[in-house]
């Protein structure tokens, strides 16, 4: 055995030394790049000055408060306001209250001189208002709350270019989204001067433009990390705008010969890609105000620069960025929703530069390059056979025509060739060729989610381009064979039924916002398959790249959105982004054995143009070929679907069965609308954690007994902007909804463990027994923990308190009216012979006397590899804060002030506190505060990386607390 492997490893290495001659990958990202925001200064140039109608002084008008106003009605009247100065002037806009107001015709005119009057708008065109929009929570249909942009202000807004003193307007007509006449008040105007720290885009594009001043940062940022997890519960508080990054790269003359792409992972949300001053157009539907590349969160794409290269000298690459309404693409109307992840920011991945010979394979990146490169799957499967279709294009981007040979092979673990092809074609200049192969896997190692009877077994699939016996381009990725069906009741993966449990989640951590490192990426996944977990759900946009690799190497299952918001995906230009959105997805990621259902939306709009699950499926049809796999829609039965099609049917914080059809609940919550207490709670209430922890177990049960095919746990960790409900202990202002299985840093709640322990996992995979989380408490008490052991035995200080064997059906025991006594109390989980095969312990605790403080190593990934802490100003590590007494015991009620300071090579990021501090600012126990307090004795705080590789230490200290540190190396990046 120990000479197969190492032949194998001789033949990867050999592989790879072929691959690196044949093109040449590097991660610019991890390289310094230059950033700036764009900002925009929305001062208010007539604040505090006299705004006249006719004679008389409007006093409402501009007091920067927008619920004052003209006091009168204002079509018809003539305004009149002196700058004193003549000033630049950017933008004029007239601020309407509600959402009555949707259409104007307004006559507005600048001057110098009060003689001479430039015209900006006639006041006979009537133009359509801009819609400023607010979150509120507000019950949808069947019982579900959904966040919900409602329109709180419209503006008319007019363009300015120029330096003047005098502003009049009158407004001729406003009309209503149904175009009838309205006699409308004005709540504010706004006169705003030329932005601050705006360059053309010629300067920002050229190669001479000075950006020393500029801020270096690395790949993954995001702008606007800060915003998150703020001193406030719900509403748009994240920066949006533009921002701008920008490199210089040097080409040597010798890739001439090469096509040179760049790789980005993802850009929020809308970019523009340029070389030398050259913008990269990418091909929509939606028309778009001018060049625009990519638009879509979490999305990869790939451009080619190749025609704009200057060889043997700098070039420059400037990426232009925008999370934010009226810039420079077109809004695709499903970016909207901050507590959704979707007002993230900046260049949220890594980017890559690619250097591949002509003859190559594309990329599976269908926009703008309009191509995609191999797809692969299973089309059948059992035990003692396979059948596996193979599709690769080739591309030939020389001048002439050029014998390609293909060779397509299957490798399992060990290294062996279970599957190969080899084929020549001819092809043309500047053509593609398909090449489609069908084969047989004898015997094969069938791919199987965690919970079923099988491993996650992954094989690779070579494909090597030679031309004239020359190694051209490579691709290796991996491939699970495996069949997934449905019937009207449930999903079965190789003709096993796979009830589909787990967590939804978000493309953000505390700290760090979207620029989530890759190793994180990989922990939340562990997580889930750690507790039994085998799906995971992103609502609302798509998840991290790199989370497909680790569900296809952890068995977990993804249930994959494209993107939208919540019952809001109506009209264009939305119809035709979500359209290609649904396209992209798929060609990028269904070549992924975890990938088991393509989710449609997030519940169908009330009104306007609908984007139909009719029309997903028309593209997995399109696209998704080979083992198409079912498509959901969240709420209910679709219309316009035809019934003799599968469909899985969601529901949001409910369930009921639909019968003939697959039915499961997508988001378990567990709130009350109803304006009484709801199943949510802090991570560390650990008062009320056992009622907490009951009812998503009794909510599994039920929904299991009435035939539900899966069954997802709302969020894996807390997540920001939806604090908006009343939690068991009463409280309700706080940052997050409370229902999740870990809080946002990623401390488990009891309910992860009795999912872990008892519930999720069964006794003959692994005993296990999850106790209650502390011992701090006096008087009477009732002992609670869950297990799936046959009986567990209860010890409080060696003493035994009683055998029992856990209910059934929940798997609780209880041991009750125990008279509390410091110590330490200890579950102990039995076989059926009553031997003791697991436990787990509490302790009590004496005063708060110290911080224990540890840097968290990321777990490494199944095959062993580990995450190295790199110097790249992206990276970051995770920082566990834990007060303890003088015995060095856990102290699991201490709420102590905690200050957190960095040392040497790391930026500190910080993390949040979950409840709300009145009468504090925003930015108070928020991301960036070296201040925040302990909750239930723990905190943990991020870190980032700088440029320089060195030690980098942590310090937390609080008063009245002996002090503790950590430290950590951050190692040197090769490229």
């Amino acid at each position: 055995m120990r000479k197969i492997c190492q032949i194998f490893f001789m033949l990867l290495f050999v592989s790879f030394i072929g691959q690196m001659r044949a093109q040449q990958t590097v991660n610019i990202g991890e390289t310094p790049w230059k950033f700036s925001k764009v900002i925009r200064q929305e001062s208010n140039l007539v604040s505090g000055l006299t705004v006249l109608s006719g004679t008389d002084v409007v006093s409402g008008i501009n007091d920067g408060k927008f619920d004052t106003g003209a006091g009168k009605p204002l079509v018809g009247k003539n305004y009149f306001v002196d700058l004193l100065e003549k000033k630049p002037i950017e933008r004029i806009k007239l601020v309407f209250n509600g959402d009555s107001v949707r259409y104007v015709a307004c006559r507005v005119e600048v001057s110098d001189d009060n003689n001479n009057w430039r015209i900006l708008s006639d006041g006979l065109s009537v133009q359509e208002c801009e819609l400023h929009k607010e979150n509120i929570f507000t019950e949808a249909i069947n019982n579900t709350i959904g966040n919900v942009a409602v329109v709180t202000r419209t503006l008319f807004s007019v363009p300015v270019s120029g330096s003047y003193r005098y502003v009049r307007f009158t407004v001729t007509k406003c009309l209503s989204s149904d175009q009838k006449d309205l006699s409308a008040e004005i709540g504010e105007l706004l006169v705003h001067p030329v932005s601050r720290n705006i360059w053309s885009e010629q300067e920002l594009t050229d190669i001479a433009f000075n950006d020393s001043e500029w801020e270096t940062v690395g790949l993954p940022h995001c702008f606007n990390e800060r915003d998150t997890y703020l001193n406030a519960t719900t509403g748009e508080r994240c920066w949006r705008g533009e921002a701008w990054y920008r490199k210089k790269i040097f080409f040597k003359e010798k890739d001439k010969d090469k096509k040179i792409f760049l790789e980005f992972k993802s850009v929020n949300i809308g970019a523009i890609v340029y070389i030398n001053g050259h913008a990269i157009r990418g091909d929509f539907k939606a028309k778009q105000p001018g060049p625009v590349t990519h638009v879509g969160s979490f999305m990869p794409f790939v451009v080619d620069i190749t025609d704009y290269i200057k060889w043997n000298e700098e070039n420059q690459i400037a990426v232009r960025v925008s999370n934010s309404k009226g810039t420079f693409f077109a809004w695709p109307g499903f970016g909207e929703n901050e507590g959704f992840g979707q007002a993230m920011g900046g260049i949220a991945a890594s980017v890559y530069l690619h250097k591949k010979n002509k003859v190559h394979i594309p990329y599976n990146s269908y926009t703008p390059l309009k191509k995609w490169g191999t797809y692969f799957g299973t089309v059948s499967a059992n035990p003692q056979k396979a059948v596996m279709r193979f599709q690769t294009n080739v591309e030939n981007a020389t001048d002439e025509e050029q014998s390609v040979e293909l060779r397509t092979k299957l490798i399992d673990k060990k290294g062996r060739t279970v599957l190969s092809f080899s084929d020549v074609e001819e092809i043309a200049p500047g053509q593609t060729r398909l090449f489609d192969r069908t084969g047989s896997v004898e015997n094969p190692h069938l791919w199987y989610p965690v919970g079923c009877s099988g491993e996650p077994y992954l094989y690779t699939v070579s494909n090597q381009v030679y031309v004239n016996g020359k190694l051209t381009d490579t691709k290796n990725e991996r491939c699970g064979i495996r069949e997934i069906t449905w019937d009207e009741d449930y999903c079965y993966v190789n003709g096993e039924k796979c009830i589909l449990r787990g967590f939804g989640n978000r493309n953000t951590y505390p700290g760090l916002g979207s620029a989530v490192p890759v190793s994180l990426q990989w922990q939340d996944i562990a997580y889930i398959a750690k507790c039994g977990g085998n799906a995971y759900r992103v609502g609302h946009q798509p998840p991290f790249a790199e989370i497909f690799e680790a569900c296809d190497v952890y068995g977990v299952l993804v249930i994959l959105n494209t993107g939208d918001n919540e019952w809001a995906l109506r009209d264009e230009p939305s119809l035709s982004y979500k359209w290609e959105c649904d396209r992209d997805v798929m060609i990028a990621y269904r070549s992924h054995p975890s990938v088991a259902v393509w989710e449609s939306n997030n519940g169908l709009p009330y009104e306007g143009e609908k984007y139909y699950p009719s029309y997903t499926l028309e593209q997995v049809r399109r696209w998704d070929y080979i083992q198409p796999r079912i498509v959901s829609n969240r709420d209910g039965f679709p219309p316009k679907w035809n019934k003799e099609d599968p469909i899985l049917i969601g529901y949001t914080n409910r369930y009921e069965k639909m019968k003939g059809y697959p039915s499961y609940n997508s988001e378990v919550y567990g709130t009350n609308w109803s304006g009484n207490p709801s199943w949510c709670i802090a991570r560390f209430d650990y008062d009320n954690e056992k009622r907490f922890s009951q009812y998503y177990v009794e909510n599994y049960l039920q929904d299991l007994d009435n035939k539900a095919c899966g069954w997802i746990d709302w969020m894996l960790a807390e997540t920001y902007g939806e604090g908006y409900t009343i939690y068991l202990n009463g409280k309700r202002n706080q940052k997050s909804l409370g229902s999740c299985a870990m809080d946002g840093n990623r401390f488990p709640k009891l309910k992860y463990r009795i999912y872990q322990n008892a519930l999720w996992i069964p006794y003959s995979q692994k005993p296990g027994v999850a106790l209650q989380s502390h011992w701090n408490y006096s008087g009477i008490q009732d002992v609670d923990a869950w297990s799936n052991c046959p009986y567990v035995e209860l010890f409080i200080n060696d003493k035994s308190y009683g055998i029992v064997e856990p209910d059934s059906r929940t798997r609780r025991c209880t041991w009750k009216d125990i008279q509390w006594v410091p110590g330490v109390v200890k579950a102990v989980g039995l076989d059926a012979d009553k031997k003791p095969v697991c436990s787990e312990k509490i302790e009590s605790s004496g005063e708060p006397y110290a911080i224990e403080v540890t840097i968290e190593k990321p777990m490494p990934k199944l095959d062993g590899e580990q995450f190295v802490l790199r110097a790249n100003a992206s990276d970051a590590f995770i920082v566990t804060a834990k007060i303890v007494d003088k015995e060095g015991r856990w102290c699991p009620r201490a709420d102590n002030l905690l200050n957190f300071e960095v040392e040497g090579e790391g930026v500190y990021k910080g993390s949040y506190n979950f409840y709300v501090t009145e009468n504090k600012e925003l930015s108070y126990h928020a991301p960036g505060d070296a201040e925040l307090q302990a909750e239930g004795g723990l905190m943990r705080v991020a870190v980032r990386t700088t440029f320089n590789p060195g030690k980098i230490k942590v310090k937390v200290k609080s008063e009245g607390l002996v002090a503790g540190e950590a430290s950590i190396r951050s190692k040197k990046v090769k490229m």
